[in-house]
């Protein structure tokens, strides 16, 4: 009986980066996976030009991959993608297929910036100082309209999730693609150590790389002062793992790498692995995560982070761009009230095109500590601008207790909204209301 030729493998590179970086990658593939050099293809797309797009990548590379008469039948082709080619081979199977005709079988993401990356949204110096160290051709010239995109709390990455995690393009599954997630929990060394960030890999958030997670939608349009609310789980399933000691670069054998010992047999895996032996590799990985943040103890770096997104628009579906996030318990509010924003919260970030989107990275292990003390429930609520009471015209009642209530989470459901090394959306409805005399209409022999 003659087997079937190995399928195409496609190697995608992220934001700054190019093909020729992934050859030793590719040669350590080629030769585990006994794939000849001639069905490995490594993917060069222009992310340096400020006008390029994601919609302009997700075109171009549909007219490469046809034009590299690669294949597009069911389960046909093999890729792995780093860092924002995460999001370009996610978007490029939203716009081109369904998921039942999806022609990816196996796909290993290599620290994916799927909900972002903190350095998206810095300076151009510091890209090219720290980063890219001056060496881009186009100092000036950052990929602007990607970075907008790759920016935590990012309207596109919000987008995306609600089609392919928690809208009906379910691409991710054990009897459709096999998705597997594979990020370092190592920074840089050396200047590029100033781009480090606790629960990163020196560029990517542990949390941000994860495609499971969970929406969170939050009415107080409708009745504010007891919020409907309601709890989406991501759809499909992905495999997740975090190989200790790799950094963004590491895990993709540049800079020295790879550093740990097992990231080509996790590769491999993700690349081979039989649908009947998928649910068990996810099992796998996430006992073997807990492991990794059982040992490194107390170390802050070490310490389980979530990215929490929050979406806030009225009943218009106006976008709300000034509000105030506030965490309270019942028990004792200025003492839960000063921790969330002294010690949980380690980072917020609006997001700079559209402030209504704003990620707040919340320290799990900090708040985890605090389940053994004395306190109640924790409430999460919001105030917002404008205030109605203050403009006269229109706005929203979120000063007081009396105008908008709570969500309110038992302490022992904390893990299930806090939970380390995921992303959580949550979107906040509030009601937009107006005055009386904003619109009037009279009789004619009242108008004087």
């Amino acid at each position: 009986m003659i087997s079937a030729p190995p399928k195409p493998l496609v190697i995608i590179h992220g934001w700054s980066d190019d093909a020729r970086s992934f050859r030793k990658l590719a040669h350590a593939l080629e030769k585990e996976l006994n794939r000849t050099a001639q069905q490995i293809n490594l993917a060069d797309y222009v992310s340096m030009d400020d006008e390029v797009t994601y919609d302009d990548l997700v075109a171009a590379m549909m007219k490469a991959w046809q034009d590299r008469s690669l294949p597009q039948t069911l389960k046909s082709v093999d890729v792995v993608v780093h860092s924002t080619g995460g999001l370009i081979i996610r978007h490029w199977l939203i716009k081109y297929f369904k998921p039942d005709q999806a022609p990816i079988d196996h796909l290993v993401m290599l620290a994916p910036a799927n909900f972002g990356s903190p350095l998206a949204h810095k300076g151009q110096s510091f890209y090219g100082r720290i980063i890219k160290g001056f060496n881009s051709k186009k100092i000036f010239q950052v990929g602007k309209k990607l970075l907008e995109g790759l920016e935590v709390g990012s309207e596109y990455t919000w987008n995306l999730a609600m089609q392919d995690r928690f809208g009906d393009a379910i691409f991710y599954d054990t009897d459709k693609i096999l998705c597997t997630v594979l990020i370092g929990n190592t920074g840089y060394s050396g200047i590029a150590a100033a781009a480090n960030e606790n629960g990163s890999d020196g560029t990517v958030r542990i949390s941000s790389a994860n495609l499971n997670g969970d929406f969170f939608d939050i009415d107080f349009g409708s009745t504010p002062l007891k919020p409907d609310f309601k709890r989406y789980p991501s759809k499909g399933k992905t495999a997740f793992g975090v190989m200790e000691g790799e950094n963004h670069s590491t895990i993709v054998f540049k800079d020295g790498g790879p550093k740990n010992p097992t990231t080509l047999e996790h590769i491999v895996k993700g690349l081979t692995l039989a649908p009947s032996d998928f649910a068990a590799w996810c099992d796998q990985l996430e006992i073997k995560n807990q492991s990794i943040t059982d040992n490194l103890g107390a170390n802050a770096g070490a310490h389980g982070f979530q990215n929490t997104v929050f979406f806030v628009h009225d009943q218009f579906d106006l976008h709300v761009q000034d509000y105030f996030l506030e965490f309270y318990t019942d028990h004792n509010k200025h003492w839960l009230t000063g921790l969330f924003y002294e010690n949980v919260i380690a980072n917020v970030h609006s997001y700079t095109q559209d402030q209504s989107y704003r990620s707040v990275y919340i320290d799990c292990s900090v708040l985890y500590q605090q389940l053994e003390k004395k306190w109640g429930h924790l409430h999460l609520s919001l105030s917002a601008l404008p205030e109605f009471k203050q403009n006269k015209n229109v706005g929203y009642r979120t000063f007081t207790d009396e105008d908008i209530g709570s969500i309110i989470i038992p302490k022992e459901h904390i893990h299930d909204m806090f939970m380390s090394n995921r992303t959580l959306l949550v979107r906040m409805t509030l009601r937009r209301e107006q005055a009386d005399h904003v619109f009037r209409i009279k009789k004619l022999a009242d108008v004087t």
